[in-house]
């Protein structure tokens, strides 16, 4: 008995022993469609680029995309670009126009039993190549263009942003020249009424007693130390009350926050919130007393017979029988 031979069909991804009968199945065939129409949908989008080149904008997310070739079994780089531009669809173009994908897609027609009209879908010729390279050089230069179009008018919005911030700029400095100048101007006119002999003298002297701390320089005003006070507030000018000095000087000072123990406590109430509070015990009081006497209202453990004989035996052994029983006698 011959041992059979194994075939792998790189469209199904899988080993058979069908040989040629493996191309006419079904499932091989849905399986061819799709691939056809997947493949077919790139390279046509790509061949509507050979007389019309598009460029655009360099960035790294479409400079990496790939495209897989079925024909090839090869991962190809989609577009080809540089450090300013990508021209789109540009590699898929030249590999489709290479002499070893040539080879590739008639083998590809030849095992999969396809016609032979559809292969020229999927190969680009020398002359068509030619063409595109040919319409590039003007699309580039087009697109060099509009982008120094585009950089000029930046380089003019930001020279006109630069002088009206210049402009912005000398009508601040003069407006702060001309305060400087009034200021100095009345200053030498209070100067000069204070060298006035008469009663300008006391108004001098009147105004030098209002303005006592105070130090006037270019516009500047500087306001001196003021002497703070014990009691007030801040506004007022008392020292605020994490500057002052703490009234007990004593060595142990109390934490800040809760302490261990409270936190400890906290647990427990915690602990205690998430029971059932209709459990057995929940209401009992730890904190009361009781006596000697209290006796439960069930019967003892291990003890047969009836209740009132396991109370007679418990109070026996705890020596509460014969005086219950001379209280009895007692009674007339």
């Amino acid at each position: 008995m011959m041992s059979e031979v194994y075939t792998y069909c790189d469209v199904c991804r899988i080993n058979h022993t069908s040989a040629n009968k493996h191309s006419f199945s079904s499932k091989h065939k849905a399986r061819l469609k799709t691939i056809l129409l997947k493949f077919g949908s790139k390279v046509a989008d790509a061949k509507k680029k050979l007389l019309n080149p598009v460029i655009t904008k360099a960035s790294s997310e479409t400079s990496e995309v790939k495209v897989w070739c079925y024909m090839c079994s090869l991962e190809v780089r989609r577009h080809e670009a540089d450090d300013h531009a990508i021209i789109m669809d540009a590699g898929l173009l030249e590999h489709l126009a290479t002499s070893e994908h040539s080879k590739k897609v008639h083998q590809f027609f030849w095992d999969n039993r396809l016609s032979k009209d559809q292969k020229q879908k999927y190969l680009v010729s020398d002359e068509e190549l030619d063409s595109f390279k040919e319409a590039l050089k003007d699309a580039l230069s087009c697109y060099e263009d509009k982008e120094e179009m585009q950089l000029k008018k930046e380089a003019a919005k930001i020279q006109q942003v630069e002088s009206s911030q210049a402009a912005l700029l000398n009508q601040t400095l003069s407006s702060s020249s001309e305060q400087q100048s009034g200021s100095s101007q009345s200053e030498q006119q209070s100067r000069s009424r204070e060298r006035q002999p008469g009663g300008s003298v006391g108004l001098s002297a009147n105004f030098k007693v209002q303005t006592e701390g105070v130090i006037a320089s270019d516009g500047l005003t500087f306001i001196g130390p003021s002497k703070c006070l014990s009691d007030g507030n801040i506004h007022t000018g008392a020292v605020p009350p994490w500057l002052r000095a703490d009234d007990n000087n004593d060595s142990e000072q109390k934490p800040i926050g809760p302490t261990e123990k409270d936190f400890q406590e906290h647990l427990k109430k915690e602990r205690k919130r998430k029971l059932n509070p209709g459990r057995v015990g929940a209401n009992f009081d730890r904190a009361s007393s009781s006596n000697a006497d209290w006796l439960p209202s069930f019967g003892r453990v291990w003890n047969s017979g009836r209740r009132l004989q396991s109370r007679q035996q418990y109070q026996r052994e705890t020596g509460n029988w014969k005086r219950r029983k001379a209280d009895n006698s007692s009674v007339p």
